[in-house]
């Protein structure tokens, strides 16, 4: 198991706008350029999208310790981890998710983009 996306945002706490750190691993470069350009529009005042990093090819063990330096998400579109990758990722606990369609990486992170969002205050009558 990776460190839950929650967990991701506490170092950036003290932060004025939340930030979630991507590192983005595709199989052609086409691909990695959509899901960045995609991913980068949900930033704002509250939340951001900081995209590290992005290439083209498996995902190596430099992306994992780079991941587990920066607190990074790992994203694989059409491209899997190397054994040593993964198993470093196992004992550093970094998260990497692997995608097969560009929506689905856009939901992802919207989603947890809005997990981010301060709760509005409701007046109760």
């Amino acid at each position: 198991m990776g460190k839950s996306v929650e967990s991701l945002f506490a170092a950036s706490a003290g932060t004025q706008a939340k930030e979630l750190t991507v590192i983005i691993k595709s199989d052609v470069q086409g691909s990695a350029e959509a899901i960045v350009q995609s991913v980068q529009k949900f930033s704002g005042e509250e939340v951001t999208v900081r995209v590290l990093h992005s290439g083209v090819g498996a995902i190596s063990e430099s992306d994992v310790t780079l991941a587990n330096a920066t607190k990074a998400l790992i994203i694989g579109f059409n491209v899997r981890a190397s054994a040593q990758a993964r198993d470093l990722a196992a004992r550093d606990k970094v998260n990497i998710r692997y995608y097969s369609i560009i929506y689905e990486v856009v939901e992802d992170i919207k989603a947890a983009l809005s997990g981010m969002l301060s709760p509005r205050s409701r007046k109760t009558s």
